[in-house]
């Protein structure tokens, strides 16, 4: 089943002015733009023209805004031994369709590895595991928003207790706190954490390596085709985005918190946030 896009053109659109702090009016004066246009831009009525005055004004490449208000892109299914990815429903007040991702990576040579989140159920993590006979090493938290953290004590008490890690700048429980950086090994596999903040104080991508492809496992920071939602911290985010996530090689399979996996190249060919690497 294909996960759709976290992303459309309404959310994208609300995301850069929100960072930008440019209000409706100031749109429409900066575009030149009728308000109502901007507004309805905002509501998801799409308009070529419309989008094409708002994406320089918002630092967004006009070609990729088209093509999301289109709906006429989605990444290609991703797939690779050794990386699997679980998404489970958290519906939340004036958002029930919302779901969230989490995943296993390992190597199928030592049976050793990692979780990456819970998401809402780890239910499927456990039986990954138990179907390919792996011992969980290690899980390694993203962010600690709610909807990614749902699970992990269930997660720890059914697979032994492995330990769990998150950036010291958002704690959690026994969690051990970890720094940009730190790296660590499972059973042949390297993981190195960055913190890519922005959307949350700690976010954090773990980068692994041994496998077929890099896997950047990347939480809210970035989606397919859009970012996650950092009001407070626009330009770092992009900043973490563009110098931490999108330099990993092109081939790279970035895991993201919500939507479907995506890589590198991908994204620099179509995430309009990012217009410099057109």
């Amino acid at each position: 089943m294909k996960i759709p896009l976290e992303d459309y053109y309404e959310d994208i659109v609300g995301k850069a002015a929100t960072g930008l702090r440019l209000r409706k009016g100031k749109l429409a004066e900066l575009t030149g733009l009728p308000v109502e246009a901007v507004i309805n831009a905002m509501k998801g009525v799409f308009d070529e023209g419309t989008a094409r005055a708002l994406a320089p004004v918002l630092n967004l490449d006009a070609d990729s805004l088209v093509e999301c208000g289109r709906q006429s892109w989605q990444p290609e299914t991703v797939a690779m031994k050794g990386l699997e990815s679980f998404n489970t429903p958290f519906p939340i007040p004036g958002y029930e369709e919302m779901t969230v991702n989490a995943f296993l990576v390992w190597n199928p040579a030592t049976k050793q590895a990692a979780a990456f989140d819970t998401g809402a159920d780890a239910s499927g993590i456990l039986e990954k595991i138990k179907e390919n006979g792996l011992t969980l090493e290690a899980i390694f938290l993203t962010h600690t928003h709610g909807d990614h953290i749902a699970d992990v004590d269930r997660l720890c008490r059914e697979t032994g207790n492995p330990p769990v890690y998150v950036n010291r700048l958002e704690s959690h429980g026994r969690a051990k706190l970890i720094d940009e950086g730190d790296c660590f090994e499972v059973g042949g596999l390297h993981i190195e954490a960055r913190l890519t903040h922005g959307h949350s104080p700690g976010g954090t991508t773990f980068v692994v390596t041994g496998l077929e492809r890099t896997v950047a496992v990347v939480g809210d920071s970035l989606f397919a085709n859009s970012m996650g939602g950092a009001p407070s911290a626009y330009q770092q985010a992009l900043e973490n985005n563009r110098k931490k996530i999108l330099s990993l090689p092109d081939d790279t399979i970035i895991c993201p918190g919500h939507g479907p996996n995506t890589t590198i190249a991908e994204e620099k060919a179509h995430n309009p946030f990012h217009p410099e690497l057109k």
